[in-house]
């Protein structure tokens, strides 16, 4: 087996794992949501075409930094999400308690 395949069945790996996927659904349904309802005001003539297009600026400026942060190494990733959205990571980890072999960061101060 090898070294890549053991390190993915780790707990620790797939608890990280399901951490970033999580807060990967989370933020995105913030990115998207209020796209969603601009593109239906517009829709229903409560917006202008410029109003359409500074949000999806917005949005676009907001993926950017999604990307960047999924691009991370996983580690990594865990690490800036504990530190960058500590309300939302504190919760999820209430309630998906890491594996003994998980090594969080130190809070923010």
């Amino acid at each position: 087996m090898s070294d890549q395949k053991k390190q993915r069945q780790a707990p620790g790996w797939q608890w990280e794992q399901a951490l970033i996927e999580a807060y990967y659904d989370y933020r995105w349904h913030q990115l998207l949501e209020p796209l969603c309802e601009t593109f239906q005001r517009w829709k229903a003539g409560e917006l202008t075409h410029a109003d359409v297009d500074l949000a999806i600026e917005e949005a676009y400026e907001e993926r950017c930094g999604l990307h960047n942060l999924f691009s991370q190494r996983q580690d990594r990733a865990v690490a800036l999400i504990q530190w960058w959205d500590h309300e939302w990571f504190e919760a999820w980890v209430e309630e998906h308690r890491p594996s003994p072999d998980v090594r969080l960061a130190s809070p923010p101060e």
